[in-house]
């Protein structure tokens, strides 16, 4: 799959219709895109009645567009008092609109101004591959797919229970209304699924009933007389109940995202960690991978990064009080060689320019507005995350929903009746539920020997320098080591990354070598500073041998783990968790179903 995307190519036609150049139609119909927005695809699927009392409720729609359908949904689901608990809206668009393309054509709608305006703003870059974006505290969840549905449909893991099949007409964009299209909807839909569309072309109409679905013909809207509505040939069921309690072990970045995003779905979660009190360094830096080969990695570190500057954006502007900074980071080349090929690579992956683009040696001076000897990438997007206050703001969002057991040691878990149980040296249960995540590091694989799960300990220690006016540096420096500022001021630099090493103690000799990796990328930065007069932090990283985060089920029913960040625990912990939240309430996946298995714990198994 290639990095980007392309974007659509848009006009607007004598009736101010928006016009795609690429495929020759309208994106919607001249008499009105909200109207037949609600009367088509709202009313063709029984809504908003049929998402009444619901947990959840999932749409799918065949063809983003300009996103009418979404704001006519987010729309109906605020003006119903017996709204769901969410709504997954899910999407596909092989060519998404520009930003100020969409900007342009939303601008008109002063009805829904205030969402068109909140989705402009979260709109994501032209990235292929899955983007879930939250609105409305996570009552209205946008999971848009960019790319061909004919690549991404097959990837996605979802119960859906309407369908809005609002593509291009068949003859301008045959693809996504083909036989192979539909009988990907079969697989997703959910007992008594519904759907609706505004064409009635007879291949549609074949390919939909071979599939499985009931179809008949209805009103149409506006000029068109007729449209098409149709059912899921499995009758609905009774939704099933879930028992919404859990135990996380392990309060650190994994644990602490797991408990919030369960907590934010109305989970009872207990915290447990043998720690009397959280320990991290004092900030982190957030950005993507990327190399030659765009391996796996970098595929599932793209999802992650956009997802995390959206999770770390709302816990900041929902008065949560995080302190973070998307101030871009400038990662440098180790030498000639090195820059080279981080050129190869972002010429070749053709990376959109606000996720990376590289940048010669004076472009790299100006932008961290000091010498530095090598060329590299600009992540404008790149970002510092006071851990301190992420932990703070991420259990302040859930409040009660989180109890936290500090001070006490799990020694082993057990299995009683439904129940897992984390029980102390004593053998007395810490914390019981039907629920277990294991997000204690590289500890997870003592308590869970049979899951096999391949994770190792590597010390890691992180230098604090005080702020100098000489020291000023609004950006992040990363390549040997980095840079990061700090929210009261001065520097940290890390970090050491040392195996078979379990001192906890901040050691000046760490400290010298911290420094000494400062100066190859900002020489002159350290100057005057002595290790001796320092303050640090030390901490263990939990590495995984294919370097991919530890997100999912284990093959013991009710077990999870969520563990292996390595070095990166701000980019996987937040898609990480909700990937896990996810799984366990039945909702759509954020992730394809290949990358989802490329972090499950299972992979040990094989």
């Amino acid at each position: 799959m290639p990095v980007s995307v392309p974007n659509a190519r848009i006009t607007f036609t004598v009736h101010g219709a928006p016009y795609s150049e690429a495929v020759g139609d309208v994106y919607h119909s001249v008499a009105g895109g909200l109207e037949q927005a609600r009367q088509v695809f709202l009313a063709g699927n029984g809504l908003p009645e049929r998402w009444r009392g619901r947990d959840s409720f999932v749409i799918l729609e065949t063809g983003f567009g300009t996103g009418l359908n979404f704001l006519a949904t987010w729309d109906a689901m605020r003006a119903d008092p017996q709204r769901p608990k969410r709504v997954h809206f899910v999407s596909v668009e092989r060519e998404p609109l520009a930003r100020e393309d969409l900007r342009r054509v939303l601008e008109p709608l002063t009805e829904v101004a205030p969402l068109a305006h909140a989705l402009i703003e979260a709109w994501p870059p032209p990235v292929a591959g899955f983007h879930r974006i939250h609105f409305d505290n996570g009552q209205v969840i946008l999971t848009l797919l960019q790319g061909d549905a004919i690549a991404l449909l097959p990837q996605l893991v979802a119960q859906v229970d309407a369908f809005f099949l609002d593509g291009f007409t068949p003859a301008r964009n045959p693809a996504i209304w083909s036989p192979e299209v539909v009988r990907e909807l079969a697989r997703l839909a959910a007992p008594g699924a519904t759907l609706s569309t505004w064409t009635v072309a007879g291949g549609v109409r074949g390919a939909l009933t071979d599939a499985g679905f009931l179809v008949e013909k209805r009103a149409g809207f506006a000029f068109k007389r007729e449209s098409l509505g149709g059912t899921w040939h499995v009758p609905a069921q009774a939704p099933s109940s879930i028992a919404r309690r859990a135990v996380v072990i392990g309060a650190g970045l994994a644990g602490t995202a797991c408990a919030e995003r369960l907590g934010v779905r109305g989970w009872d979660v207990a915290l447990v960690d043998g720690r009397d009190a959280g320990s991290s360094g004092a900030v982190g830096l957030v950005r993507p991978i990327a190399n030659l080969r765009d391996a796996t990695n970098a595929q599932l570190s793209r999802s992650a990064f956009l997802y995390a500057l959206q999770h770390y954006g709302t816990l900041q502007t929902d008065g949560y009080h995080l302190q973070w900074d998307r101030c871009g980071v400038l990662q440098l080349a180790g030498d000639d060689d090195e820059a080279r090929r981080f050129a190869a690579i972002a010429q070749s992956q053709h990376y959109p320019l606000e996720l990376l683009t590289f940048v010669g040696r004076d472009r790299a001076c100006e932008i961290a507005g000091r010498d530095v000897p090598q060329p590299g990438w600009w992540f404008p997007r790149g970002s510092w995350v006071s851990l301190p206050s992420l932990a703070i703001a991420a259990l302040a969002r859930v409040g009660p929903r989180v109890t936290k057991s500090l001070g006490r040691r799990v020694e082993r878990i057990e299995r009683e009746g439904a129940a897992w149980r984390a029980l102390d040296a004593s053998g007395r249960v810490i914390a019981e539920a039907p629920v277990m995540i294991l997000a204690n590091a590289a500890d997870a694989k003592r308590l869970a020997p049979d899951a096999r799960l391949s994770l190792s300990s590597v010390r890691g220690q992180l230098t604090y320098v005080p702020a100098d006016p000489s020291r000023s540096l609004g950006v992040i420096v990363s390549g040997n080591g980095y840079v990061a500022p700090l929210p009261d001021g001065g520097h940290c630099v890390g970090a050491t990354y040392q195996h078979d090493d379990a001192d906890v103690s901040v050691r000046a000799s760490d400290h010298r070598h911290n420094l000494d990796r400062a100066e190859t990328m900002l020489p002159g930065f350290t100057a005057g500073v002595h290790p001796m007069n320092l303050a640090g932090w030390t901490g263990f990283r939990a590495t995984v041998p294919d370097r991919l985060p530890i997100f999912g089920a284990c093959a013991a029913p009710g077990l999870y783990a969520a563990t292996g960040l390595g070095s990166r625990g701000l980019l996987w912990s937040p898609l990480g968790a909700e990937l896990l939240a996810s799984m366990l309430e039945g909702e759509p996946l954020p992730l394809p179903r290949d990358l989802a298995g490329a972090i499950s714990p299972r992979r040990f198994l094989s």
